[in-house]
């Protein structure tokens, strides 16, 4: 294992190879389903935080609440999920290639694991910002779209939902979520 990341790949201009790199990996996730579906945690308590109606007040977070109620009450293609699926997570380990660490043993629809990519790397190191560029997201949407074959109209709703449920996990450590709030920002435009 080399100890890179594909965040040290963004860092280096390589942003599509890296969103390459993390759709083959999760296509290698998905396709070998190794928990009953019984032992693993459904996605909706993985929202909890968000969906619970106390638990914030901004407009935009209630939006992504609202979102995410929606997509969990309509799931597509479900199957076990990694839960945290971004640049950071995912390692070189040289000749056996990208392989992805820190697993949450979820379950639900394949176009959520996909949506923490689109905060990252930026949450953890915001100095270098990359995530929330306008033109940047558009081409990842398209890019991973294309790669992992998700409608980029549901790829969009999971995006926004996650930047949520991921503010909402910050606010409480009491951090301010504005990659969230901004990537949250593009989702809900791109989608009109």
């Amino acid at each position: 294992m080399s100890g890179r990341t594909l965040a040290d790949l963004v860092y280096a201009g390589l942003d599509d190879e890296a969103t390459r790199n993390l759709c083959e990996t999760a296509r290698l996730l998905h396709s070998a389903s190794l928990l009953q579906q019984e032992e693993m945690r459904s996605l909706k308590s993985w929202f909890a935080d968000l969906l619970e109606p106390s638990s914030h007040s901004a407009g935009w977070l209630k939006n992504c609440a609202s979102q995410a109620q929606r997509l969990l009450s309509d799931p597509q293609e479900q199957l076990a999920l990694h839960g945290d699926l971004h640049h950071g997570n995912v390692l070189d380990f040289g000749a056996r290639g990208w392989r992805a660490i820190d697993p949450k043993g979820l379950y639900g629809e394949r176009a959520a694991d996909f949506a923490a990519l689109f905060l990252n790397p930026d949450l953890a190191d915001s100095e270098r910002p990359y995530a929330i560029s306008p033109q940047r997201f558009g081409h990842r949407i398209r890019l991973v779209s294309s790669h992992a074959g998700i409608e980029p109209v549901r790829l969009l709703r999971w995006i926004h939902a996650w930047s949520g449920l991921s503010a909402v996990w910050f606010i409480k450590d009491g951090i301010a979520p504005e990659t969230q709030r901004t990537v949250a920002h593009l989702a809900s435009e791109a989608l009109g």
